[in-house]
């Protein structure tokens, strides 16, 4: 399941943050970008130690694992998870 059906705030263009005009190199460059600093911001939370934070660490392996190969989506969907947050 996709981000996009899980959460319809979500635009379902891929790069809504990119003007469509923008050059296919910097928009690949961009895609990138975005998707080795979602992953860095992965595996510093899946290096954690805090007993504390576990129950997060355990809620972005799961959305890793249903974005394989798309970091960004993952790291998306567990910001967007409002369940620790008081209403």
């Amino acid at each position: 399941m996709s981000a996009e059906r899980m959460f319809p705030a979500v635009p379902s263009d891929p790069e809504p943050w990119m003007a469509s005009d923008t050059p296919a190199e910097i928009r690949q460059f961009a895609i990138e970008s975005l998707r080795w600093q979602a992953q860095e911001v992965i595996d510093e939370v899946l290096c954690g130690k805090s007993p504390g934070e576990e129950l997060a660490r355990a809620r972005l392996r799961r959305c890793v694992a249903r974005h394989p190969g798309e970091p960004e989506q993952a790291l998306l969907e567990q910001l967007m998870h409002r369940g620790h947050l008081p209403l």
